[in-house]
């Protein structure tokens, strides 16, 4: 009896290691499909990165063109704002000098054509108008006794 028993366990290991193994090899068998899906999905995706990436690596050669003319651009405008700037000053100095000895040259003229033609009084002093004095200033015209108080 023993021998049967013995027999039949042997059996049953035997059937137990088949279908341990068909299940190994069904498992073995889908593993390997999404090792398959997954190889195809990369392969699609490289695809179409690579074709991107070229695209994006032209896009940015262009936007460093684009970006180092820029860079020219401003550095030529701060040159000439910088030359502006200069000749500025420079007309400034030149007129405000012409200005000063324009000036200065109209008033001797004054002084002198007025010493000429016999006016030797200074100008800037308050002189008598009838009987009121008028301040060069303020040179309001004086009031007759007709108008406003």
């Amino acid at each position: 009896m023993l021998e049967v028993f013995v027999e039949l366990a042997r059996g049953a290991l035997f059937v137990a290691l088949a279908v341990a193994f068909l299940v190994l090899a069904w498992m073995f068998l889908l593993l390997a499909r999404v090792f398959s899906t997954t190889e195809e999905t990369i392969k699609e995706v490289s695809g179409q990165v690579v074709p991107l990436l070229g695209k994006t690596h032209v896009t940015v050669d262009n936007v460093n063109s684009q970006l180092s003319q820029l860079d020219e651009a401003v550095g030529d405008v701060a040159d000439i704002t910088g030359e502006l700037d200069q000749t500025t000053a420079v007309i400034t100095r030149g007129v405000r000098g012409s200005v000063i000895k324009v000036s200065s040259v109209t008033a001797g003229l004054s002084k002198g054509l007025s010493a000429f033609f016999g006016g030797s009084e200074d100008r800037t002093k308050s002189r008598p108008i009838g009987d009121q004095t008028v301040d060069p200033v303020d040179p309001e015209p004086p009031k007759t006794p007709g108008e406003g108080a």
